[in-house]
C-alpha cells in the first residue's frame, strides 16, 4: 500500500473527497476485515465533535444545500466505483440522519431566534450631571465608569452580531471579551470598535476627539455618509487625538488610563483652560480667569480627584503660581 490509511482518508473517503491515489488506497483498505469497524469509529469521532460545535444559522443552511445538492449527486455516481459502493450503502443513512438533524436543528434555531426577537429591546440613557461619577454594568458585564456631564445610551441586552453603544462625554471602558460581538461605540462621526480591553474616550461635544488606551486594541474610524475612513489602530500606551479633521497619534502611560476611573488625572503640557474645565466637570464649579494671558499657561501635573476641591485648587495654584478664590460655586483665577 502506497499510502497508509489515516483519519483524514476516511473522513475525505466518507465525503466523496479522495484523489485518485486516496481512492485506490481506501479500495484496498475496504478489503481488511476490520475496515468497517475503523471507520465506524472515524465516523463516531467526527459526529461527536460535530454536535458539539457552535455554528451559526447561516453555516448550518449552507451545509445543508451542499448535503443536499452534492453529497447525494455524488453517492448516485460514486456506486459505479469500485468500493464505493459500500460507501454509498452503508453510510447512506447517517448521511440522511445528519441531513434531519441540521433541518431540525435549523428549525429549532430559528424558532428560538424568532422567540428571543419578540422579547423587547429596552433602551437606555443615563445622563450625568456636574460633580457625579457612575459606574454602569451592561448586559454582556462590560463595565462602564462615566464621568460628571456625559452622557452614555445603551440597549436593555445586545443582540445581533454586535454590540452598540453611544457616548457624548467621557468615560473609562473595561469591555468583555466576545470576538464574535465586537464592541462598538459611537461619539458623533466617530466610531471605536474593540472585542476585549480597557480605554477612555473623551468625545464632548465640539470638543477634540481623545482615546486613550489600556489594555487591548482598539480601531477607530470616521463616518462620513456611506463612507467610513480608517483612522487609526491603537495598542496598550497610545492615544488618538481627532481634532480639525486631522488625526495626532501620541504615547501616555497605560497605568495612567486606567488609574482614571480611581480619580488619577494627569495633566502633560495643557493649558490651565483645559486642566480647570475638568474640574468644573468633577466637582460642579464655574471657573472664571481674570487674565486671559494666564488660562493659556502651560502645565504638567498629576492630580487626584477624590479630594476637596480646595486640595486640588491649592496645588494647581502652587504648580502653575497663581491667586484663587472659591466663592460658593465660582472659583476665580487671578
Amino acid at each position: 500500500m502506497e499510502q497508509q490509511v489515516n483519519k483524514q482518508i476516511i473522513l475525505k473517503y466518507l465525503k466523496g473527497e479522495c484523489s485518485p491515489s486516496e481512492l485506490q488506497t481506501m479500495n484496498l483498505f475496504m478489503q481488511r476485515e476490520d475496515a468497517e469497524q475503523l471507520i465506524d469509529e472515524v465516523w463516531a469521532e467526527e459526529w461527536a465533535e460535530f454536535q458539539e460545535q457552535q455554528i451559526s444559522d447561516q453555516e448550518i443552511a449552507n451545509w445543508k444545500n451542499r448535503f443536499t445538492e452534492e453529497r447525494l449527486q455524488d453517492n448516485s455516481v460514486s456506486t459505479k466505483r469500485t468500493g464505493i459502493k459500500f460507501f454509498a450503502l452503508r453510510y447512506a443513512a447517517v448521511w440522511l440522519t445528519m441531513l434531519l438533524s441540521l433541518g431540525v436543528w435549523f428549525g429549532v434555531s430559528t424558532l428560538k431566534k424568532q422567540e428571543s426577537n419578540k422579547v423587547a429591546v429596552t433602551m437606555f440613557e443615563r445622563v450625568n450631571a456636574n460633580g457625579q461619577r457612575v459606574q454602569i454594568r451592561l448586559s454582556d458585564s462590560s463595565i462602564v465608569y462615566l464621568a460628571g456631564g456625559s452622557k452614555l445610551r445603551y440597549p436593555s441586552r445586545f443582540t445581533g452580531n454586535t454590540r452598540e453603544i453611544s457616548l457624548e462625554g467621557e468615560a473609562f471602558f473595561e469591555i468583555a471579551k466576545n470576538r464574535k460581538k465586537p464592541f462598538i461605540i459611537h461619539t458623533g462621526d466617530v466610531r471605536t470598535l474593540v472585542v476585549g480591553t480597557s480605554f477612555r474616550i473623551n468625545a464632548f461635544k465640539d470638543k477634540p476627539f481623545l482615546v486613550e488606551v489600556a489594555t487591548g486594541k482598539v480601531r477607530i474610524s470616521h463616518q462620513q455618509g456611506n463612507h467610513e475612513n480608517q483612522l487609526a489602530t491603537l495598542t496598550p500606551g497610545q492615544s488618538m487625538l481627532w481634532k480639525n479633521n486631522h488625526a495626532v497619534l501620541g504615547e501616555i502611560n497605560a497605568d495612567d488610563v486606567s488609574e482614571w476611573k480611581n480619580g488619577r488625572l494627569v495633566f502633560n503640557g495643557a493649558t490651565l483652560k483645559e486642566i480647570v474645565s475638568v474640574f468644573e466637570r468633577l466637582y460642579n464649579v464655574d471657573v472664571s480667569f481674570k487674565q486671559q494671558v494666564k488660562a493659556e499657561q502651560h502645565i504638567t501635573i498629576m492630580l487626584t480627584a477624590n479630594v476637596p476641591l480646595s486640595d486640588i485648587m491649592e496645588v494647581l495654584a502652587t504648580t502653575g503660581k497663581f491667586q484663587y478664590k472659591i466663592k460658593g460655586r465660582q472659583v476665580i483665577i487671578n
